[in-house]
């Protein structure tokens, strides 16, 4: 009788254990199908739409006062507390269409239109994405300033116009901003300019910055300002109609960059700057188009310093019809390094799983230094981000 109470107390006390297991995974099915959405930021998110021109109906999923946003294509959710912290909305690049069929469909998947404020309601956005679509030439909204929680900003190549607000400055928690490539149907770039950067000056957190194409003519202070971001990773000052390079500076504070884009800016009276050659952790400098001169100066010969470049940019300028030029940069070429065979791309300023295919066309040599004849075009995995048409030197 006791071997019989103890199996029956056994028996009962697993079939007990069982139905707890099944109580539990009962109770995590119904959150993790439970509303996660909160109704206010659902209502911002509606209203932001509504501003929205959306031809190709990407946001078919942004509809019903009941529905979940979290699930909504674009928008990404905190998993505890159900806030919207991510919007990422690129458009499609007409840059990379190979037929005028693909143009038109780049061109439909584009969303244009106005943006609502309504998505200051976003209290914790942290991510905002609106790269690659076209807003008609509209002025970046000042409000973009009030966001205190966004670390990730991107507009470029998006048709935006006219000065960008001082009103970023405030977004100091920002490691990337990307305000380049303003392009409109005919190629040429838009007139969005910047009156100085002393606003940027406040993003001390800023690792990531592309103004490419962004006139800052008129903003004397640019070299001081970026010298004041000691986080900073990589630069694209690419087109950006530079007046002065700071030739006799002898170094940088920006002890982590890595990349550095300054082409297509006049400096025609000027030799390379010894700065430049200070960065020694570069691993891809443009100076593409940038008209340095020739005769040669010796600090050419600094290139040597440059021990981790793989990349280099350099056609456009006087200084490389010299031959000691090209014996320099040879010997570069021939330097031996522990990462010689590894391949070495340009990072975007997205996820680190996002990154650009390069893809070269003819090629001639130059002792061991393949020098590119014709242009390589920067594609990206994705199709967001702002495109970089070079001439380089590939040091492998």
């Amino acid at each position: 009788m006791k071997s019989e109470f103890q199996f029956s107390y056994i028996s009962s006390f697993y079939y007990r254990l069982i139905l707890l297991a099944l109580f539990h995974s009962w109770l995590s099915n119904t959150n993790t199908n439970a509303m996660l959405c909160r109704d206010d930021e659902r209502q911002a998110l509606l209203q932001f739409k509504h501003g929205l021109i959306d031809e190709a109906n990407r946001l078919a999923s942004w509809v019903g006062k009941e529905s979940d946003c979290c699930r909504w294509a674009g928008i990404g959710c905190d998993n505890s507390t159900g806030h919207v912290h991510r919007i990422h909305l690129p458009g499609s690049s007409y840059f990379y269409a190979n037929s005028v069929k693909e143009y038109k469909e780049a061109l439909k998947k584009q969303l244009r239109g106005d943006l609502s404020p309504s998505i200051l309601n976003l209290l914790q956005l942290r991510h905002l994405d609106l790269s690659c679509n076209d807003f008609g030439g509209i002025q970046v909204p000042s409000f973009m300033g009030s966001f205190q929680n966004l670390r990730y900003l991107n507009l470029s190549q998006s048709g935006f116009g006219g000065t960008i607000p001082p009103q970023l400055g405030n977004l100091t928690e920002l490691r990337i901003l990307c305000l380049g490539s303003f392009y409109t149907d005919t190629d040429e770039p838009e007139s969005t300019s910047v009156m100085n950067l002393q606003w940027l000056s406040r993003l001390h957190m800023l690792h990531h910055l592309d103004m490419s194409s962004v006139d800052l003519s008129k903003a004397i202070d640019w070299f001081q300002v970026i010298n004041s971001l000691p986080s900073l990773v990589e630069l694209h000052l690419s087109n950006s109609q530079l007046q002065h390079i700071h030739p006799h500076v002898a170094s940088l504070n920006l002890t982590s960059l890595s990349l550095l884009d300054l082409s297509r800016n006049n400096f025609s009276n000027s030799f390379v700057p010894p700065w430049i050659f200070s960065q020694t952790g570069l691993v891809s400098l443009d100076l593409t188009f940038c008209g340095f001169p020739g005769p040669v100066s010796t600090s050419y010969n600094s290139f040597h310093n440059l021990t981790s470049l793989k990349f280099l940019h350099v056609s456009g300028n006087a200084f490389m019809s010299s031959s000691l030029v090209l014996e320099v940069l040879s010997r570069v070429a021939k330097r031996p390094t522990t990462s010689r065979n590894q391949s070495i791309r340009i990072k975007q300023p997205i996820d680190p799983e996002d990154r650009p295919s390069l893809k070269p066309s003819a090629w001639k040599m130059i002792g061991d230094v393949k020098y590119s004849v014709s242009f390589w075009v920067t594609s990206f995995v994705n199709d967001e981000e702002c495109f970089n048409v070079s001439k380089m030197i590939h040091l492998t």
